[in-house]
């Protein structure tokens, strides 16, 4: 499913006059999966991660913004949109809790499709991290992220894989 979303986004990537409607599209998906509530037990939540809006290192600072839909007590869904000076990344994972959603350690797995100002490519999405609540509508996420499969340029860097430490802030919506 997520290749095939990337495959679409690809697809409408090559169309100059829709280029400029990505973004739009990208949030329209976003409010899409947060109103549908698919989980019975979890809820779900958007949210920015604040190292990569303020890291040089990551494009310059990027604008972001990720959304995630509670699919059981210790699974979810997560799709995210950053953007940069030189970048646009688009991304779509599985998370899986080590005890309740939204309350212990977490690993997530998936892929993200990288538009670079050099060209475009995909590649593997993985996070090993902590979310919690700080209050009943306000969670936080910290994580190491790992970046695996995408071409050196893209990053400035000359190692694979890139590793980028993750602190989120997210307005929750509990069931």
């Amino acid at each position: 499913m997520c290749l095939g979303i990337l495959y679409s986004m690809e697809r409408l990537k090559r169309h100059a006059s829709m280029k400029k409607f990505l973004p739009q599209l990208v949030i329209i998906a976003l409010t899409v999966i947060l109103i549908s509530q698919p989980g019975e037990v979890a809820g779900h939540s958007i949210g920015i991660d604040l190292i990569r809006l303020v890291d040089e290192n990551q494009d310059g600072g990027m604008m972001n913004i990720h959304g995630q839909v509670g699919i059981s007590g210790d699974s979810a869904l997560s799709l995210g949109y950053a953007r940069g000076d030189d970048m646009t990344i688009i991304d779509a994972g599985l998370k899986y809790y080590f005890g309740r959603y939204m309350a212990s350690p977490f690993v997530q797995l998936g892929v993200g499709y990288f538009d670079h100002d050099l060209g475009n490519d995909v590649g593997f999405i993985g996070l090993f991290g902590l979310e919690g609540r700080v209050a009943r509508h306000i969670g936080f996420s910290s994580a190491v992220k790992m970046t695996a499969g995408v071409d050196r340029k893209f990053f400035y860097h000359t190692a694979s894989p890139v590793f980028h430490a993750v602190f989120s802030l997210m307005v929750v919506f509990p069931r």
